[in-house]
């Protein structure tokens, strides 16, 4: 069994542990929405609530002067992450905001930022991992590069559950 951590970083940072292995799909085992940054962060790591990962997945941050009001928040937070995976020996797999489209990509409509959140989620939702409500949309976000990064990996178990194979037309 593998263990791994999803980590969407910011100053409200979402959490999620999972496990998965050759015979089984993801499952999630565990959320948080952790606040006040990396001061925050480290308060969290620190009280051990979380079981140390085996991997641990998280979105990089990557400015974008389009951006209304860029937040370097989650920088720090990246640091700490890096350091943590060395100490316990987890890999650590980096992500960027634009990998969490690669969860089921986006239809044509989907143009803004909530537009795009909305289509991650209802897949979450299918499947039984969305948890509702604006304070948790860090935590789904997390619970979304676990999947992404099980999917890059071609993860057979976690395909087959989330993108079974499709009837070939006779």
């Amino acid at each position: 069994m593998t263990l791994i951590l999803g980590v969407d970083p910011g100053g409200n940072t979402g959490v999620a542990l999972a496990y998965y292995d050759a015979t089984t799909p993801v499952q999630i085992l565990d959320r948080w929405q952790v606040h006040n940054g990396v001061e925050g962060f480290i308060d969290w790591l620190e009280s051990g609530v979380c079981e140390i990962p085996d991997e641990i997945v998280y979105e990089k941050f990557l400015y974008d002067e389009e951006a209304d009001g860029a937040d370097f928040v989650g920088i720090p937070i990246e640091g700490v992450l890096a350091w943590w995976a060395r100490k316990i020996g987890a890999r650590l797999i980096v992500q960027t905001r634009f990998s969490k489209g690669e969860l089921v990509g986006y239809p044509p409509a989907a143009k803004t930022k909530a537009q795009r959140q909305r289509v991650r989620f209802d897949f979450l939702e299918r499947h039984g991992m969305f948890k509702a409500g604006t304070e948790n949309d860090d935590s789904n976000d997390a619970i979304t590069h676990i999947v992404v990064s099980l999917r890059k990996r071609r993860h057979v178990p976690t395909m087959k559950r989330f993108w079974p194979p499709r009837p070939v037309a006779a």
